[in-house]
């Protein structure tokens, strides 16, 4: 009984035995994992941010679209004052009478401007020339107007108004505009003229141009209607003389060329051509029912012919003609 003691030696060795348990956390450390594999249950208080879809991308660029266009309205209501629009700014008048060459005569003035700084925005213009309305439709994106109802020499004054929903603007300062008058050789040789002619020379003929015996120095007066054979609002152009066949072609500030002219008698019964050569130089133009004409001019005349068994006959005349 004094050797129990011993007996249970064995025991005190048990640590030994024991030591594979020691080594238990590596085998089960899958299991030590697990706490991993649980964590959405432990998150499970707060929402999954992963399963929350994004907005609609075209809902997004709308929203921008609406933000600036909002922006924009903004800034444009702010920065035009309210009522109506100012004064049209940099009215300029070009008047013209002709194009360089001057082959067709059109007066006209040439009105440009710039809409105003400030004020409601124009929705159109009212143009006004000599205090009187002259176009009242002009449109909001036409910032010009040509004025064709003018003439030649003539001064104008001209005023913008710019329209609008608020009321109307104040009108620009007059511009004054001064048609200018086309180059002489321009002019068209037009109308009815009183001729004085003065005889020349003659010879072997009893009459011509109206003067019977023409004798040298001798004077007469007759009436000339010549006819051009362009528009109105053409330049210098052959012209006829009214009656009679042929025209006569402008020449800088002459007229020259040949007319058939009436027949000349040649005895009793007998006729012969009897031609007509012009030399016209114009020493006056103006305007004559808005064109531009050849209100004077000085030159010569000679008419030439034979009758048969006859010599040759001629008589030359210097004329000045007048409307």
């Amino acid at each position: 009984e004094a050797d129990a003691p011993e007996a249970d030696a064995p025991e005190a060795d048990a640590p030994e035995a024991d030591a594979p348990e020691a080594d238990a956390p590596e085998a089960d450390a899958p299991e030590a994992d697990a706490p991993e594999a649980d964590a959405p249950e432990a998150d499970a208080p707060y929402p999954d941010v992963t399963q929350i879809e994004p907005p609609d991308r075209r809902l997004q660029i709308g929203l921008v679209v609406a933000a600036i266009a909002v922006l924009v309205g903004a800034v444009l209501w702010f920065t035009r004052s309210s009522g109506p629009p100012t004064v049209p700014v940099a009215l300029r008048a070009s008047p013209t009478s002709c194009d360089d060459p001057c082959t067709s005569v059109r007066p006209q003035v040439f009105l440009e401007w710039a809409p105003p700084e400030s004020g409601a925005t124009a929705t159109g213009y009212r143009i006004v020339r000599d205090g009187t309305t002259l176009a009242s439709d002009v449109g909001e994106d036409d910032l010009s107007f040509v004025d064709e109802t003018v003439s030649i020499g003539g001064t104008y004054s001209y005023q913008v108004v710019a329209l609008s929903d608020d009321g109307v603007s104040p009108p620009t300062s007059p511009v004054e505009a001064i048609v200018p008058t086309p180059p002489d050789e321009a002019a068209r040789l037009h109308g009815v003229y009183l001729v004085k002619l003065t005889v020349r020379s003659a010879r072997s003929i009893g009459a011509a141009f109206g003067i019977e015996n023409p004798l040298p120095g001798k004077r007469s007066s007759d009436r000339w209607s010549f006819e051009s054979t362009c528009s109105d609002a053409g330049g210098a152009c052959p012209s006829t003389w009214s009656g009679l066949e042929g025209a006569i072609e402008p020449i800088g500030s002459r007229w020259r060329g040949t007319i058939d002219g009436l027949p000349a008698r040649c005895g009793r019964s007998g006729e012969a051509p009897a031609p007509i050569e012009l030399d016209l130089e114009a020493i006056d133009v103006g305007v004559v029912d808005t064109t531009w004409t050849v209100m004077g001019f000085r030159g010569s005349a000679k008419v030439s012919f034979r009758c048969p068994g006859f010599p040759a006959a001629s008589a030359t005349v210097e004329v000045t003609g007048a409307l």
